[in-house]
């Protein structure tokens, strides 16, 4: 009898200890993971850079003060090279893994909307900074994004247009679901203000010849060329634009607003107009420090998606923050009530998860970004 109660005793004994880890693991002592995905090699690598030195500095700054709930903060980096497939398995990999809490990313619409169901399933947070599918964050009561959805934007830029006194544009655009989305609403827009749209011509991705589509741009007589392209594309269709003699307005969605469309596009991206939610060379109170602190680290200027990536990060941390434990309800619940001041502006989101946002018009001159006006 004796030797069956210091049996029970142990046991007790190991239970009270394996309790105690239990609890622990919710302390102080373990980190709290999340994942961050981005393309970091392929065509929007530069994207995937900008997003992984954001993040990680927003990282940094946290931990720097101590982390939240009294924890360290940990990024758990993955790479969907902006392919959706990829994006998929990176989801896979991501929920399989009870360690990591929530997942920040992707870049573009397509992976963002790949890896949607995947996480929705598993219901785990997901804030994609630069996803502005329509479709995204009313696809899940788990999504969230930060840059403003597709009718603000192709309001902000249908009206701008319009605003310039043009009133037919033609539009060249990336035959993907971003890309569809962009010249869908902005054209829909501007022909709700009274524009005409002359054509509306997509481009596959990776194509590089675009001499025959801006050639019938330029037949169709428009008074501007929208272009809905990434920094590459954009300052390759403009560069061959301007190889052919065609001088016109250009606009183009935020998208462009990268160094290396200056770098690649050179003297023929002058003028081209674009928008932005964030620019380090009139920064608000909030972004100085963040601008600061970005240059001191990685010698240049942070850009719009990188920033929408830090703000995306800071928005999370912070619902933790409030919610005081890590429950994925609980945490929901304090993101969809957020009322935060970002480097981006004020964010705040609407019954769907999409972010209630403002934009800054944009124009290369001198070979600079600069405020329009």
């Amino acid at each position: 009898m004796k030797k069956v109660f210091m049996f029970l005793m142990v046991v007790v004994l190991l239970f009270s200890i394996a309790a105690c880890g239990e609890k622990t693991s919710s302390g102080s002592k373990d980190k709290i993971r999340i994942a961050l995905t981005a393309p970091l090699t392929g065509n929007q690598a530069k994207y995937g850079e900008s997003f992984k030195n954001t993040v990680s500095l927003a990282c940094k700054q946290w931990n720097d003060k101590g982390g939240v709930l009294g924890r360290e903060l940990e990024l758990v980096i993955n790479d969907s090279a902006g392919d959706s497939a990829q994006a998929a398995s990176v989801a896979q990999k991501v929920v399989s893994d009870s360690s990591i809490f929530a997942q920040v990313g992707d870049f573009s619409a397509p992976c963002s909307m790949a890896a949607q169901p995947i996480y929705d399933a598993a219901k785990m947070i997901q804030i994609a900074p630069t996803c502005s599918a329509v479709t995204f964050a009313r696809g899940s009561k788990w999504s969230f994004q930060i840059v403003g959805n597709q009718v603000l934007q192709g309001r902000f830029m249908a009206q701008w247009m319009f605003d310039e006194g043009v009133r037919k544009v033609a539009m060249l655009y990336l035959n993907n679901d971003w890309g569809v989305s962009v010249k869908d609403y902005v054209g829909d827009i501007f022909k709700e203000l009274g524009g005409e749209v002359v054509l509306q011509e997509p481009y596959s991705d990776g194509e590089t010849d675009f001499s025959a589509a801006l050639t019938k741009a330029r037949d169709a007589n428009p008074d501007a060329l929208f272009i809905a392209s990434y920094y590459n594309d954009g300052a390759a269709i403009c560069i061959q634009r301007a190889n052919l003699g065609w001088e016109i307005p250009v606009y183009n969605p935020g998208t462009v607003y990268s160094p290396e469309f200056l770098e690649i596009g050179g003297s023929a991206v002058e003028g081209v107009l674009t928008n932005v939610g964030f620019f380090p060379d009139d920064p608000g109170p909030a972004a100085a420090t963040f601008v600061e602190e970005y240059k001191n680290l990685y010698k240049s200027d942070p850009d719009y998606y990188g920033a929408c990536a830090y703000d995306a990060f800071n928005v999370l941390v912070e619902a933790i923050k409030r919610a005081g434990e890590l429950d994925n309800e609980k945490v929901r619940e304090e993101i969809a009530a957020t009322d935060y001041e970002g480097v981006t502006g004020n964010i705040t989101f609407d019954e769907n998860g999409d972010a209630l946002k403002t934009y800054i018009k944009i124009i290369v001159k001198d070979g600079k970004f600069t405020a329009y006006r």
